[in-house]
């Protein structure tokens, strides 16, 4: 799978996908830490990439219907965690989740448990 997590990701959490071999950008490595919403999920798209963001605009399947994007996955999480709680939340979801789960479709990743919408 290969995935592209945006600005509001921590910049370490690309290590969380390499040492499960997936194929990872982060915005802020290829100069898109300020892009548009637009432009990070074109960018995805493009690339056949699942987005990773903190940003519950994704969400919004009137702006970005499922089909229209390789997925999403959102992550909402206690504002107040830092990096290696993410990074945490991160791992456990990745060792179980399956890829034609979130293929082609929004995921909401939360403290222990997700939910996907196809």
């Amino acid at each position: 799978m290969k995935f592209f997590l945006d600005a509001n990701i921590p910049n370490s959490s690309t290590g969380i996908f390499k040492e499960l071999n997936y194929d990872v950008q982060h915005a802020r490595d290829i100069g898109m830490a300020n892009s548009l919403d637009s432009e990070i999920i074109n960018y995805s798209t493009k690339n056949k990439r699942i987005l990773v963001t903190k940003d519950l605009d994704f969400g919004n399947i009137l702006n970005y219907p499922v089909k229209s994007h390789v997925g999403v996955i959102i992550l909402r999480l206690p504002f107040y965690y830092n990096a290696k709680q993410i990074n945490r939340v991160l791992l456990n979801f990745l060792m179980i989740v399956k890829e034609k789960e979130i293929k082609n479709s929004v995921t909401i990743l939360e403290i222990g448990r997700y939910r996907t919408r196809k």
